[in-house]
């Protein structure tokens, strides 16, 4: 009994020790962290690749191969970009230079041509090594449905270093006169004076190589210029220049049966734009036959049934194209069969302007018209597409008859992604292109083609969602935002019918909360029959769209359950089609009380779980092409959702990411529920340190935007913040995090905001392990604005962190998203912000819910970052309210980061923002001495060389 005491006390010693070895995260440790890419799984489910990187991009990672059949792995340093041989017998990748010796090179300043490259690498699934490989490669590429064949990019070849010849050495104290007579005498003898060598052949420019794997054969092309592969065929179109100043070499084919190549034509000044059709027969391509216009080429398509046959010139030679029309930059397609050439064109537009002026002489202006259909940002950031906004041709590739499809101003069209469908349809916005800038959803009138006949007809009119085309490309199916129901267009016949109207159930979003037409709640995509699948908000639904058969639930309890049922779509082939797992659809689960995720199978009304466990979040991504092996994530917040194989009714897990977060302190998430001020049942998020101690008191911080709680089941990797805090951070370093849900109320979100997330924190204190007087708030963006809106509202948190705050709705209302170009306006009265009316109409109501009309009475100290580039919030709103506090003397601080976007892109700005912030919430949660940047500022004579991170113990 003793001895039992003495093991069970050196157990539980050990089990202390090992707890306190734990570190707490710190800001280094961002590094370690890696996250998975480019997943897949062979063809017949042998073969499962991916990558491993770290989510900062600092450091290395690897490529682990797995062999399914014995369950082995190969590992290899840096690999990214894997791809499977279609036979599976190889896998190709690139392996990256070691991180730490990039780093090096740019620190030196090494030429970039210099510095190290990618290496091609070529593993043997047969003998589980590497056979081949090729350095200084830029990327590679292969054909889906071609074995042995690959192409690579390379760089241009080092300069190679020339080789010292030894000459015989010149006597010691030779004088001048002895030196000439050597040197008569050598010559007489005809000993020639040592040359310098000539450099070994090199390529001075970047070249492709076409490899073969399985004879390792090494085909070149020097100076490409572009290149277009086809998609089940090794003959792909190439071409070739020589300089920018001098004309292109010319365009040719490249023919994989006889590894030559095809001349097509070398008479032209420039070639772009390269189409082949997916045999790798077809081919066409742009041309600009002289340069007597270098400032704007004229283009001319060209078109070849094959690399031997007479060259046809569309377009202008055939009079297609109207006249004072032009191709556009837009390369032509071939349809799947090849029976079709789409191409694209456009009108020219004369310029009127004085060609004698200097360009300094020319004016610098925006010139804004009430009538214009986009404003100008929006034109300035669609300049690149609304340049190429084009009408389109087809070119019968087997009768040569040419069909205008569509207007200029409307969309391309709408058609199966093989383009083989007798129908095509048009969207045509332009009478509600102004009305944009308010309304929501966007509406547009469709038109459709009939190819056959070249019938058009109007088929859709102010319709807020686009049309899904049926497999058989004989109906359309769409949500129709009035009636909140789905319905059919039979495409014969151009007649319409709703297939939902006389179901009860609802359709549309049931937690939708926004001012505006209520959005559909999704669909999953047609079965072999034909058939349509949509979902409420519970259960899915079978619809057929002809209207013969009866909409049909094909789930059996979601409603009275509460659980969500959705189909998978995984053929990246056929993106409409359902999934299936012999013969029965494969849908993810998910439990609105538990917010646990799996997998099941359905058929006849009858689930058959598949894959679940408890406390987890399951979700299936990919499965093979020719059997039922499955790809799926499991994972919560202690545990990194890692890759798994479902295989013969077995699971086995195929990676381990992150290992080392058993060296950290982590923590545990739990709902927490309690009512709003209003009575509302709420739920939210709370995250707990690993060592809590419900007898102690913690610091809480707040952080929110709209709907958390679904996300129970989430891990949080921790990485330097592209703009909100990191949970698993905080609660690492003994932070509780709190994540309440929103519900809003039409014309009142910041009050809205007030009533979910103070109740909630309220509800916490009264648990009794909440410090009272270290609680902080933190959002960002839609939660920047919220946490900008209480701090005047309540001064109970010690401080608040707000990112990209809307401050001021009535300058923000009339601002422009720069992001893309439009007008905030239509946020305002019909999406997020929810005030359901126009400035105007609701003046009141966007004073009520700005922030910095109540500046006055804030006294919480408030950080902010609003960065100058910041393309969704305006800029000028951080700055409206930094300023505000600033003259009323409010303890506030503004972080902008140059030429930044909304959220942080850069890593050196992210790991910046992670520690300013961390400092800011550590000094007044915890009683951490300020930072330098906090008491003194950081002088524009400072910046870039100084950070201000030390803390000031004054």
């Amino acid at each position: 009994m003793k001895m039992k005491t003495i093991f069970v006390c050196l157990l539980l010693l050990v089990s202390v020790t090992v707890h306190a070895q734990k570190k707490s995260l710190t800001h280094n440790d961002y590094d370690l962290w890696k996250s998975g890419r480019n997943v897949q799984i062979s063809n017949n489910g042998n073969i499962i690749v991916y990558s491993a990187v770290t989510t900062t991009g600092a450091g290395d990672g690897y490529l682990q191969i797995h062999h399914i059949n014995d369950n082995t792995s190969k590992q290899f340093f840096n690999g990214v970009s894997p791809v499977i041989s279609k036979d599976e017998k190889f896998v190709f990748f690139l392996k990256k230079p070691a991180y730490d010796i990039t780093r090096k090179e740019k620190k030196d300043k090494v030429k970039k041509n210099e510095q190290s490259k990618n290496v091609f690498m070529v593993y043997e699934v047969a003998t589980g090594s590497i056979i081949d490989s090729v350095t200084r490669v830029n990327k590679f590429n292969t054909v889906k449905d071609v074995e042995d064949f690959v192409i690579i990019e390379h760089y241009k070849d080092l300069k190679p270093e020339r080789k010292e010849e030894t000459k015989p050495a010149a006597p010691e104290n030779e004088s001048k006169r002895e030196k000439r007579r050597r040197l008569r005498r050598e010559k007489k003898e005809g000993v020639l004076p040592a040359v310098t060598p000539s450099l070994p052949p090199y390529e001075k420019e970047d070249y492709l190589i076409i490899y073969q794997p399985s004879t390792k054969r090494r085909d070149t092309i020097s100076n490409i210029k572009d290149y277009t592969l086809s998609k089940k065929s090794s003959n792909f179109i190439f071409s070739v220049k020589q300089s920018k100043k001098e004309k292109d070499n010319g365009v040719y084919l490249w023919n994989g049966d006889t590894k030559k190549v095809d001349t097509l034509l070398q008479s032209a000044w420039r070639y772009s734009n390269l189409s082949i059709d997916e045999k790798g027969e077809q081919i066409a391509y742009h041309v600009a036959m002289d340069s007597a216009h270098k400032d704007s080429l004229h283009y001319e398509l060209f078109y070849q049934k094959n690399s031997l046959a007479t060259t046809q010139q569309l377009g202008y030679g055939s009079n297609t194209i109207k006249e004072d029309w032009r191709l556009t930059s837009k390369k032509a397609r071939f349809s799947e069969d090849g029976t079709r050439l789409f191409f694209y064109s456009q009108p020219k537009i004369e310029y009127t302007i004085d060609t004698t002026l200097l360009e300094e002489e020319l004016p610098d202006v925006d010139v804004w018209t009430y009538k214009d259909r986009l404003t100008q940002p929006e034109q300035k950031v669609r300049f690149s597409s609304l340049k190429n906004k084009s009408a389109t041709t087809v070119f019968n590739t087997e009768d040569n008859r040419f069909i205008p499809f569509n207007n200029y101003e409307w969309s391309d069209p709408i058609m199966d992604r093989d383009l083989n469908s007798r129908y095509a349809l048009f969207a045509d916005n332009t009478k509600y292109d102004i009305e944009r800038s308010w309304e929501y959803p966007w509406r547009s009138d469709y038109y459709l083609l009939d190819i056959q006949t070249g019938r058009f007809a109007q088929t859709l009119a102010n319709s807020g969602s686009r049309p899904i085309l049926n497999p058989a490309s004989n109906h359309v199916v769409y949500y129709n935002y009035d009636t909140e129901d789905w319905h059919s267009i039979n495409l014969e016949t151009n007649i319409g019918r709703n297939l939902t109207k006389f179901l009860k159930v609802k359709f549309s979003d049931e937690d939708d909360d926004h001012p505006a037409p209520i959005a559909s709640n999704g669909y999953g995509g047609f079965d072999k029959d034909g058939n349509f699948y949509v979902y409420d908000k519970y259960d899915i639904w079978k619809l057929d769209p002809t209207g013969r058969q009866q909409p049909i639930k094909i789930t059996p309890d979601g409603r009275e359950k509460k659980i969500t049922y959705r189909l998978n779509r995984m053929d990246r082939d056929k993106v409409n089609q359902v999934t299936l797992i012999d013969g029965k659809f494969l849908v993810s689960v998910f439990d609105h009380k538990t917010k646990e995720s799996s997998i099941s199978l359905l058929s006849n009304n009858n689930l058959q779980p598949l894959l679940e466990e408890s406390d987890y979040a399951i979700n299936a991504f990919a499965k093979a092409k020719n059997t039922n092996a499955l790809l799926y994530t499991k994972g919560n917040f202690k545990t990194y959702p890692d890759y798994y194989v479902f295989i013969d009714g077995k699971s086995k897990k195929i990676s381990n990411l992150n290992p080392q977060q058993s060296d950290f302190k982590w923590g545990a998430v739990e709902l927490f529920t309690w009512n709003a001020y209003d009575g509302t049942p709420l739920e939210g998020l709370l995250y707990k340190p690993e060592d809590f101690d419900p007898n102690k008191k913690y610091p809480l911080i707040v952080y929110f935007y709209e709907k958390y709680s679904d996300r129970l089941h989430s891990y949080r990797s921790p990485q330097p913040s592209a703009s909100t805090v990191n949970f698993s951070y905080l609660v690492s370093n003994d932070y509780l995090v709190f994540v309440p849900d929103i519900v809003y109320k039409d014309g009142y979100p910041g009050q809205s905001a007030y009533n979910c997330i103070v109740s909630g924190t309220e509800a916490l204190e009264k648990t009794g392990y909440v410090d009272s007087k270290a609680m902080a708030l933190q959002g960002q963006s839609w939660g920047g604005y919220q946490t900008a809106y209480l701090v005047t509202k309540t001064n109970k948190y010690a401080a608040a962190m707000a990112g990209a705050p809307v401050s001021n709705m009535t300058s923000a209302y009339g601002g422009i998203r720069w992001g893309s170009g439009l007008s905030r306006a239509f946020q305002y009265e019909r999406t997020q912000s929810r005030l359901g009316k126009n400035l105007w109409d609701g003046f009141d109501l966007y004073v009520e819910n700005s922030p910095l009309f109540s500046v006055p009475k804030i006294e919480t100290p408030l950080l902010m970052m609003h960065n100058d580039e910041d393309g969704a919030v305006p800029y000028y709103q951080g700055i409206e309210m930094f300023m505000a506090m600033r003259r009323l003397n409010k303890p506030a601080w503004l972080l902008v980061y140059n030429q930044e976007a909304h959220n942080l892109r850069k890593t050196k700005n992210r790991r910046d923002l992670s520690v300013r912030m961390m400092q800011f919430f550590d000094h007044y949660l915890k009683n951490e001495p300020a930072p330098e940047w906090m008491t003194n500022g950081l002088s524009r004579l400072k910046k870039g060389k100084q950070l201000g991170y030390e803390l000031n113990n004054e």
